[in-house]
């Protein structure tokens, strides 16, 4: 980023109040800087800093007959941000800068914010991201003991909030759609397998690419972030969708055959008594086994009942009604404290982490996945950021 930084302090010996002069400040070249004594303060964590030379070096130098130095460059910096993609993505992430003398400690130089300005740093316009909006920029004073001694540093923290409308077009409602898609095979009845089959397996393959998709735009990070709770509990439910479809395939095969035995038997009983032959060795032939046979024919009854009250028909009713059901409670857990709305210059949608349901979540995910409670997501080193210029 291009950075304004103002640096004020006051040097006794370029006093000249007692020459009476005829203006109230000098506006000098940046070579007669070189000249003069500097607190020699830098952005000890950036990558890169430099000061723009485009046409000419960007330095302003004032000077007030009471002997004190205002200098301002121009300068573009790069830092380093540690983020935490835990809650991504709907997560907020905080940068910071650290500006301090690297010459002197606070004995010689004690660096201080302006106190005129009620805001020391500021964005002059707004600022674009493609991916983050700023939402606040905090500067503060610390500070740090070093082995030389004491030394006073500004830091300034920028708070980015995600946009994150462009994840849920090519993340959530493809996923939103696929689960829904897994659903109508509920409505397809317990006979039509093959169709079932193929749009549960399908629906699992799609969610699958997709979350690869996902995954392979993402830096590799050793945590679970958010979007990979939504996109295994997601797959979960489509999975439940196709265990649910095996069970009712089973309950019809059951059926079926169940209802072939029946048949037989009655047709095999409808013989023996429109025989005369078989009239004659009805007796003979169930008089010792008629133990067994009642014990087959309560077996079956049971059976019976057991198909009757828990038919594949109602399997699918419970089904469409269970699975939206528990569907719905996920998104409001994982979701409970997410909200759209809809502004100029601010985001689709807004999101603040709630430690208790990120645990809650985590521990579900890590019951069905590794069957062992999952350790808390690392949290980024909170360092106070500051700049002491206009941004």
């Amino acid at each position: 980023m291009d950075i304004y930084i103002n640096e004020m302090w006051m040097d006794p010996a370029l006093n000249f109040q007692h020459l009476s002069p005829c203006k109230d400040n000098l506006s000098l070249n940046h070579q007669v800087l070189e000249r003069l004594w500097t607190p020699n303060s830098c952005f000890i964590n950036s990558k890169i800093a430099q000061i723009h030379d485009s046409p000419f070096r960007n330095v302003f130098l004032m000077l007030y007959p009471n002997g004190t130095v205002w200098v301002n460059y121009r300068v573009r910096v790069k830092g380093p941000c540690a983020m935490d993609l835990s809650n991504f993505p709907m997560d907020v992430q905080t940068c910071y800068l650290i500006y301090e003398s690297f010459n002197y400690n606070n004995q010689e130089v004690r660096m201080r914010w302006n106190t005129i300005n009620p805001q020391p740093v500021y964005p002059i316009g707004q600022m674009v991201l493609p991916d983050f909006n700023l939402i606040r920029i905090n500067p503060s004073l610390r500070i740090e003991a070093y082995p030389a001694g004491m030394w006073d540093e500004l830091h300034v923290n920028f708070t980015f909030e995600r946009r994150c409308i462009w994840y849920f077009m090519q993340a959530y409602v493809p996923t939103y759609l696929t689960i829904f898609i897994s659903w109508v095979s509920f409505a397809l009845g317990p006979r039509a397998i093959p169709a079932r089959t193929m749009l549960g397996v399908n629906a699992l393959l799609a969610m699958i690419f997709q979350f690869g998709n996902i995954m392979r735009n993402l830096p590799r990070v050793s945590y679970i972030k958010a979007i990979d709770v939504w996109m295994l509990v997601s797959m979960t439910f489509i999975f439940s969708s196709l265990l649910e479809l095996a069970i009712v395939g089973y309950k019809v095969k059951d059926a079926d055959d169940f209802s072939k035995r029946k048949l037989l038997t009655n047709k095999q009983n409808s013989r023996i008594e429109s025989s005369p032959k078989g009239l004659c060795h009805y007796q003979k032939r169930f008089m010792f086994p008629a133990d067994n046979l009642e014990l087959k024919w309560q077996q079956s009854k049971s059976r019976s009942i057991s198909l009757s009250a828990f038919t594949a028909d109602q399997i699918d009713r419970v089904s469409s009604i269970a699975f939206p059901a528990f569907f719905a409670c996920f998104n409001v857990s994982s979701l409970f404290d997410f909200r759209l709305y809809i502004g100029r210059g601010t985001p689709i949608c807004h999101y603040h982490s709630d430690a208790l349901l990120k645990k809650k979540v985590y521990n579900f995910l890590s019951m069905i996945l590794y069957k062992e409670r999952f350790k808390k997501p690392r949290k980024p080193v909170s360092s106070n950021f500051s700049g002491s210029s206009a941004i």
